[in-house]
């Protein structure tokens, strides 16, 4: 099997979509099948440094100077290869590759239901509405897909604007060896990686700034946290709360010091490799994440793997992801974070509260539930998918070899 992947450009900065391409490539090759990836190279997005500058330079060098020459090695390619965009928000590329055997695999559609509104009080300039609108037009020109979750492929069945297409769903493969560590090899873990002040069991988050990350919340949830008497039901100080990811907004950090007022602790950490999150994972005793809106939530199923609680939101995917196994919260509702953290709060004092025999066996059943992740599971199916969308091609180019004789 030819395979020719389109992936996003390096100075895209989408390190999650460059992995996840980068796994599939080379595990498509170590089932011995022929893999290329092609991703636009930065050609006039070099010639400025301003950001709003550059990123229309970059706009250009992905829709009109990369497909000029997509289409040029395409047609070199010849017959045969099936064309897999590993990113439905690469679908303004679709008029290229319709008329080809192609598969398009599709993580979320937040951008899009955004620009559809779906979220009272969100919306997208006028440029991003039409942004979204072209990519949707050229995803509707597509007729198989892969989505990681149950959630992810019935917003593209409800948003998809061409014939109903054929959808698989594939959860996620774990790219990276998440596990349980002892200890002593995480805080040297961490340490190498300059922090220190560790103070095992600790509450953890992962997330971007993005709304439906809903930082806030975890943060409102911390203080109401704080609040309570003898922070998790013992005479101790409140647990720290690290908060892993991008610098915080103004917003958050009034959060974080009202707080810290009431005898807590927020660390904003910024740029953490994969290792030390792995071993901020190990060391933890829950992982919060009351997410709002996700296409898969890969922390839920990370943390998981390293055998700790998980405290999300009883919304899909996160419910589906957990496996039954995630402690579930109500959603929170638009500038409700300080009354939805008092309602919830008890879910976690409760759990910071369980003794260890119930903790040990969430971890067990967790870390058997985290194997279905697994990126050979994953690589399996795209291959099955893969060949699958190949045969119909083969079969007419056999059908017409066959009148032609």
């Amino acid at each position: 099997m030819r395979l020719i992947l389109l992936g996003h450009p390096a100075f895209f900065g989408s390190h999650s979509m460059d992995r996840f391409a980068a796994m599939i490539v080379e595990g498509m090759r170590e089932r011995g099948h022929e893999a290329q990836l092609w991703t636009p190279p930065a050609v006039l997005v070099r010639l400025s440094m301003r950001p709003g500058l550059r990123k229309w330079l970059g706009y250009v060098d992905q829709y009109l100077l990369f497909p000029a020459w997509a289409w040029w090695r395409l047609r070199r390619e010849g017959a045969g290869a099936l064309v897999v965009l590993t990113d439905h928000s690469l679908g303004m590329w679709m008029w290229l590759l319709h008329r080809r055997p192609h598969v398009i695999h599709c993580h979320d559609f937040i951008a899009q239901r955004t620009a559809a509104g779906e979220f009272p009080g969100r919306q997208l300039s006028a440029s991003g509405r039409l942004y979204q609108a072209l990519i949707l037009r050229g995803i509707g020109l597509g007729r198989n897909f892969v989505a990681v979750s149950e959630k992810t492929a019935q917003d593209l069945l409800r948003l998809h604007p061409g014939p109903r297409p054929r959808v698989r769903v594939v959860h996620n493969g774990l790219n990276y060896p998440f596990r349980p560590l002892a200890p002593d090899v995480a805080m040297r873990r961490l340490r190498a990686a300059s922090i220190d002040d560790i103070q095992p069991g600790m509450l953890v988050h992962i997330g971007g700034n993005q709304w439906y990350k809903n930082r806030e919340g975890v943060l409102a949830l911390y203080q109401a946290y704080c609040e309570a008497s003898g922070g998790d039901g013992a005479a101790a100080a409140p647990r720290p709360l690290w908060m892993i990811g991008p610098e915080p907004t103004a917003a958050m950090r009034e959060l974080a010091a009202g707080a810290e007022r009431l005898g807590g602790k927020v660390r904003f950490l910024e740029g953490m490799s994969t290792a030390a999150v792995h071993a901020a994972y190990a060391l933890a005793a829950v992982l919060l994440f009351p997410s709002l809106e996700e296409g898969f939530g890969w922390p839920v199923i990370e943390a998981m793997a390293c055998g700790i609680p998980v405290l999300t939101t009883a919304r899909a995917p996160m419910q589906e992801i957990g496996g039954g196994l995630a402690l579930l919260m109500e959603p929170m509702e638009p500038d409700q974070a300080q009354a939805w953290a008092r309602r919830n709060v008890g879910m976690l004092l409760e759990l910071l509260s369980w003794p260890q025999a119930r903790r040990d066996q969430l971890s067990a059943d967790s870390l058997a539930w985290a194997r279905h992740f697994s990126a050979e599971r994953a690589l399996d199916q795209y291959e099955a998918i893969y060949l699958a969308a190949l045969a119909p091609a083969s079969a007419t180019a056999a059908a017409e070899a066959g009148t032609a004789g």
